[in-house]
């Protein structure tokens, strides 16, 4: 993602959700009952990986691999908690820091325009993040990950030259291995876009907050690797 960088859009967003197959999911909607949040939805506990609000709220959530945590709760719960909050990022932040090891191992990410707030439950505290490009994987975020530095420096390129959803979307279905010392599994995962037997990327979204806090969304999802549709765009004004 980038923040605070682009002249017209301080937001942008690139994101792969990879998720078991057969896991049931509705693809990005309004909810029903909270029609201010325009999400995906994990239909297994409720809560999404990506979101964002009509208030101009951004927020998403990985899980972190390997990481052994006697936390229940969904994380998926932070990103619908979050784009249904009122509150300043810093108080809902602060607030999270007495209950996040209660959840799932998770890095999470969230924005209300003004600033973007990074946090996970592997290590006390958050983080104001600095204009620049960030990334969120599924690694604790100072941990050497291949995967993550080779996507910075391509959306960088991306964002640098062709700023442009058609551009990122591309971007996102680079099935290039950046772990070739692994099992078969283990290379899959590396990928920016993941294909396995049961296992892979489910959706690729992007998000643009505009400097008059337009969101604009475009969401494409897959089946087993494939396109199911032409992707679905939003405009929330």
């Amino acid at each position: 993602m980038s923040w605070q960088i682009h002249p017209r859009y301080p937001l942008v967003v690139a994101a792969n959700r990879d998720e078991f197959y057969a896991r049931p999911t509705q693809a990005a909607h309004f909810w029903d009952e909270h029609p201010e949040i325009l999400a995906g939805r994990d239909m297994e506990y409720g809560g999404s990986w990506l979101g964002v609000s009509r208030r101009g709220r951004f927020a998403a959530v990985t899980n972190l691999r390997n990481i052994v945590s006697d936390g229940e709760q969904s994380r998926g719960q932070l990103v619908r908690d979050f784009l249904l909050s009122d509150a300043p990022p810093q108080h809902f932040f602060d607030h999270l820091e007495q209950s996040k090891t209660h959840y799932r191992p998770f890095n999470f990410i969230a924005s209300d325009g003004e600033q973007l707030l990074r946090t996970d439950n592997t290590t006390p505290g958050w983080q104001q993040l600095d204009p620049g490009y960030h990334v969120l994987g599924n690694l604790p975020q100072h941990h050497p990950y291949p995967k993550a530095e080779k996507g910075l420096r391509d959306f960088a390129a991306v964002e640098e030259h062709h700023h442009d959803h058609r551009a990122l979307l591309a971007f996102l279905g680079d099935d290039t291995i950046t772990d070739p010392n692994g099992d078969d599994l283990q290379q899959a995962i590396s990928c920016r876009f993941v294909r396995s037997p049961d296992y892979g990327t489910r959706c690729s979204t992007i998000v643009q907050r505009s400097v008059e806090g337009r969101m604009e969304v475009w969401e494409q999802n897959y089946r087993n690797g494939r396109a199911e549709q032409p992707p679905q765009y939003f405009l929330i004004d």
